[in-house]
């Protein structure tokens, strides 16, 4: 099935500081719960780079960019930015309009 999509995809992608990856990875876990919270956030996945070591890619989608903004500005994002950046070395955000969508056929009688 496919057809077009809705909303915003927020991409980043972040380089942690050598032997914090467990430490930021639990930072993230934990962080996740508040940003299901928010009820303009559809989903969210942390990735891991496979062969480099600290690098990892954040994708979370909202209901439209106001809405991420107003999350990014909340007290609790604050928060955790404070916990972050002293484990982060480097990164970038990308704000990405999902178009279309695919997804598999699902197989009849199922």
């Amino acid at each position: 099935m496919s057809g077009p999509a809705a909303g915003l995809r927020v991409l980043l992608r972040i380089r942690i500081a050598p032997g914090r990856e467990a430490e930021f990875e639990r930072l993230w876990l934990a962080h996740s719960a508040t940003v299901r919270a928010f009820p303009d956030n559809h989903g969210q996945q942390l990735l891991r780079l496979t062969g480099e070591p600290g690098a990892f890619t954040v994708l979370t989608d909202w209901t439209d960019e106001p809405s991420f903004r107003a999350f990014e500005q909340s007290p609790e994002q604050q928060a955790y930015l404070l916990k972050l950046w002293p484990m982060r070395v480097g990164g970038e955000m990308h704000l990405l309009e999902p178009l279309h969508v695919s997804t598999p056929a699902v197989p009849a009688g199922s």
